[in-house]
């Protein structure tokens, strides 16, 4: 695939502290290491100068819990609202890969959430365990493997702005969305050990072609499964 994957991760209201956020990072971080198999260098990107972290190298554990610390103190006018950090980072295997994150919001407003972010270009291949990353570090209500070519071709199932998780060519859903799954899937669903489910994982590793995606967007769009995220706690 030529244009960038999308990993991402959502859940809702999360009070986090700083040394909670990096070990959060630092899981993923090492765990995104053991998948693409180097170890990728990151640096913050210039997305997070608001906290001046801008260009600084996490070159080891104590740089992103020094940028975190300093990310959370830049925020104490409003604390609820949480932070918002991006990294860029490269390696010789997948050149460019991107996080975005908005975490530690614990506003029970309708519009707020929590999320993690991914992207690369090309590597399908690591689109599986790249989600499975996501779901392990940061313990989301839903997320899913998408591109912006994807979420263009299913507007019409899953317009933009509604509430409740999409459907992409991979799909992660926490404990309690998997058991509101509606049976007869064809597609294979597989249960995770730390809770939840990947649906769209199948045994070739190849991702969802659309008619298949668009299939399943119309099966699990209505079902409870995918009932919007809540505001007043984390997880469905």
């Amino acid at each position: 695939m030529d244009e960038p994957l999308i990993a991402r991760g959502f859940w809702g209201p999360r009070q986090e502290t700083p040394d909670r956020v990096a070990d959060r990072l630092l899981a993923f971080l090492a765990g995104l290491d053991e998948v693409v198999g180097e170890r990728v260098r990151w640096s913050a990107s210039e997305a997070s100068e608001a906290s001046g972290a801008s260009g600084r190298s996490l070159a080891g554990p104590d740089d992103a819990r020094r940028m975190i610390a300093d990310a959370f103190r830049a925020n104490t006018d409003a604390p609820h609202l949480g932070i918002n950090q991006a990294y860029d980072g490269s390696g010789q295997r997948v050149r460019k890969f991107r996080i975005s994150m908005g975490v530690g919001r614990y506003s029970e407003s309708p519009n707020a959430h929590n999320s993690f972010v991914v992207r690369w270009a090309g590597a399908e291949a690591l689109a599986d365990p790249i989600l499975r990353r996501v779901a392990a570090a940061w313990d989301p209500d839903w997320g899913n493997v998408t591109s912006r070519s994807l979420r263009d071709a299913l507007a019409g199932l899953q317009p933009a702005g509604r509430p409740g998780p999409d459907i992409g060519y991979l799909n992660y859903l926490s404990e309690g969305r998997a058991q509101a799954l509606p049976s007869g899937l064809d597609l294979q669903v597989v249960t995770l050990d730390e809770g939840g489910v990947i649906i769209g994982s199948g045994v070739s590793g190849d991702l969802l072609p659309l008619e298949k995606t668009a299939e399943l967007a119309e099966v699990l769009r209505p079902s409870p499964a995918f009932a919007p995220t809540p505001t007043s706690r984390t997880k469905l």
